[in-house]
């Protein structure tokens, strides 16, 4: 009998280096699929970002647009006020990280959203005529947009949930008659009155950090010859072309309230709108950390918001 001797065999393992080598590889690609993640994540975050920011502006935008384009203005020789644009008094935004511009316009318009969009309906009106819903007659509303620094919901500047806040506050014809807008020589301290504050109703959108107004001018000199200026609304009333506030008088045009300007007799050919929308970590941030130098400042607010513009024609009658 023949036995045959077979050799043991044995398996064969990884070296030291080849562990070494493996775990390196498999390193580097743990470590680039983090960073295709983030990537991926940070551009996910900066088109939502932007497409926030977009859908703010637009749905302000377009309201003043629509609001400008059907504006009611009665020239000639009465003493209402038909217009004003001022800048607020008082700074808005947190302490040291105020808005550079914070401008209001509060003026007349045909504004087709009346009596909360039921313009020319017949629905009548409760016992108490109480029906804000039905249409109660004329077509000249009264509106008013106004940046703030607000908790939204309370109304609260003091709140920790504070942000700015844009608010539009439209007055129904009805309102805007029975608070005695119409002939108003005091616009803006009228329709406050009439109107009371703003509410959470009246917004409009958040994280508008600026607003500025410009008005597009055709006059005469005083030589006769046609020209066309640009006036702009603004905090700091610096040069020739920046003014705190701006009105439409029956009597003329009076950048800041001067009705013997070289304007009184021109005409608003259109209306220029620029506003600056921040992001939602923009506004964190600026609640948080105090501007260390107007560089500091500039630099942050290109970093982090996005600039809209906006050109109106206005009718001319």
């Amino acid at each position: 009998m023949k036995y045959s001797r077979t050799r043991k065999s044995f398996a064969k393992g990884f070296t030291l280096a080849e562990l070494m080598v493996a775990m390196s590889i498999t390193l580097v690609l743990v470590l680039l699929t983090l960073l295709i993640t983030g990537s991926a994540i940070d551009t996910w975050k900066a088109a939502r970002t932007e497409i926030r920011a977009a859908g703010q502006a637009k749905i302000m935008l377009n309201a003043l647009g629509r609001d400008l384009e059907s504006m009611v203005s009665r020239m000639g020789n009465n003493q209402s006020q038909w217009l004003i644009a001022t800048t607020t008094a008082q700074a808005v935004g947190p302490q040291g990280q105020e808005s550079p511009n914070a401008a209001r316009l509060t003026f007349f318009t045909s504004a087709s959203d009346r009596y909360n969009g039921n313009a020319g309906s017949r629905e009548r009106l409760s016992a108490d005529g109480g029906n804000r819903n039905a249409d109660q007659g004329g077509d000249v509303s009264a509106v008013s947009y106004q940046l703030d620094f607000v908790d939204p919901v309370f109304g609260n500047p003091n709140q920790r949930f504070a942000t700015f806040v844009l608010y539009r506050n439209l007055l129904d014809p009805n309102e805007t008659y029975n608070g005695s807008l119409v002939g108003s020589q005091n616009l803006e301290t009228d329709f406050d009155a009439a109107a009371g504050r703003n509410e959470l109703a009246d917004l409009m959108c958040e994280n508008v950090y600026e607003f500025t107004v410009t008005f597009v001018v055709a006059y005469r000199d005083a030589t006769g010859l046609s020209r066309t200026t640009k006036i702009t609304v603004m905090s700091s009333d610096q040069g020739l072309q920046t003014v705190r506030n701006f009105a439409i008088n029956g009597t003329g045009l009076a950048p800041n309230l001067n009705t013997r300007s070289e304007f009184v007799g021109g005409r608003i050919t259109s209306v220029e709108l620029a506003i600056t929308v921040l992001s939602d970590e923009g506004v964190a941030i600026l609640k948080r950390n105090p501007f260390q130098s107007p560089l500091a400042a500039a630099q942050f607010i290109e970093q982090n918001s996005f600039r809209y513009t906006r050109s109106v024609t206005i009718p001319q009658g």
